[in-house]
């Protein structure tokens, strides 16, 4: 399709209105003319005179006519090509704007750079630099979903690499190993992760690792990977554990009040000491596990297998211990008083000297389970029937409406 300049359009215009104007002069010229020949009673001097005045008088009106019209027509075209201009500025503003905007790095394309440097700065030897990196670390990972547990795997190794229970750590002016910062920090971003980004079935892998002193208060550790690593005098209060491994750990003296430790696994830990006050530990897994002196007041271990542990002089007061095993476990002198023992398994435990003041005994299973100087007054819900498959002697405190068995008096 044929296209036309808007200027040469608008300065056509102005031409013939300018032509159809002087058509109009020549055409009342003419008329005058005319008009003053047909008029009698003048001479031909005064016509003459008459007729050059009317002209001037028409002149004077078309050539001012032609003067406005001229000038509306300039500036009118003027304006136009200033607005064109400017639009075409505008335009040009707009498309540099475009191009610096399409200019800027994507998040896509910063991550990979960012992730790379701090990779580079978590091998620093200054430690403010590995500060740095690990915290870069964390907030890629806040903003990048899938490079969220490839960082959570990094830190993860860079723990076990500089913190491997045959590592020396410094020591501090009471001779005791104290954990570096930077593995604190590193535990810390791991503990607070967003855990629903976490793939199913991966498990963040801490074995073998000496993070004694280490502090991870509300850390969510579920299903980590703790194996033969050292976790004395550790501040697990309301940590997540649960189903974690813990097998064959050192957790002496550690603190674990209020923490989750439904469905963890500890084998062979040691248990020392530690404090698992209002803990929950329904249906861990703990034989062979030694918690000589645990304080385990108003915890929950319903379910929990306990089989053959140490649980000398322990602390179960309160403690809800419906369907535990305790089979072959050692309780000498733990105190259990106010206990939930309902379809307790104590078969073969040695039993000796524990408090069972209050706590509830209904089918608790006693079968050769060792008695001796236990303190059974104020039981609830205990019959003969239970002492009966049990070991005791005159030492046994039994409540006030049960007799020793006939043969216990023998021994």
């Amino acid at each position: 399709m044929k296209t036309y300049d808007i200027s040469f359009i608008k300065t056509n215009g102005l031409t013939t209105l300018l032509v159809f104007i002087s058509i109009i002069f020549i055409f009342s010229a003419t008329l005058i003319f005319s008009l003053f020949e047909s008029i009698e009673g003048f001479s031909n001097q005064e016509k003459i005179e008459y007729i050059n005045q009317a002209l001037t008088t028409l002149a004077i009106i078309i050539g001012g006519l032609a003067l406005i019209t001229n000038a509306y027509y300039t500036s009118k075209l003027s304006l136009d090509e200033n607005q064109s201009l400017l639009t075409q500025l505008l335009a040009g503003t707009l498309a540099w704007d475009k191009n610096i905007v399409n200019t800027q790095p994507t998040p896509e394309e910063v991550v990979p750079e960012r992730f790379c440097k701090a990779i580079e700065q978590l091998g620093n030897e200054k430690i403010e630099t590995r500060f740095a990196a690990i915290y870069a670390l964390e907030q890629i990972a806040k903003d990048s979903h899938k490079d969220h547990w490839t960082i959570m795997e990094i830190l993860a190794a860079f723990i076990r690499e500089n913190s491997s229970v045959n590592h020396e750590y410094k020591k501090d002016s009471q001779g005791s190993s104290k954990l570096p910062t930077d593995i604190q920090t590193a535990l810390t971003v791991i503990g607070r992760r967003n855990s629903h980004k976490d793939p199913v079935n991966q498990k963040l892998d801490l074995r073998n690792t000496d993070l004694r002193n280490a502090d991870l208060t509300e850390a969510n550790l579920s299903r980590a990977i703790l194996v033969g690593s050292n976790l004395q005098w550790v501040n697990f209060t309301r940590a997540n554990l649960s189903e974690a491994d813990l097998s064959v750990t050192n957790l002496c003296g550690s603190v674990f009040y209020e923490a989750n430790l439904s469905k963890a696994i500890l084998p062979e830990a040691n248990l020392q000491g530690v404090i698992l006050r209002k803990a929950n530990l329904s249906k861990a897994i703990l034989y062979d596990a030694n918690l000589e002196g645990a304080i385990l007041c108003d915890a929950n271990l319903e379910g929990a297998i306990f089989c053959d542990a140490n649980l000398e002089g322990a602390i179960l007061c309160d403690a809800n211990l419906f369907e535990i095993n305790f089979e072959g476990s050692n309780l000498q002198d733990a105190n259990l008083i106010g206990s939930n023992l309902q379809r307790a398994k104590l078969a073969g435990a040695n039993l000796e000297g524990v408090l069972f003041s209050t706590a509830n005994l209904q089918d608790a299973n006693f079968h050769e389970a060792n008695l001796s100087r236990a303190n059974l007054s104020g039981c609830e819900n205990l019959e003969l029937q239970q002492l009966e498959q049990a070991i005791g002697d005159r030492t046994t405190i039994l409540p006030e409406n049960l007799n020793i068995p006939q043969h216990w008096q023998a021994m």
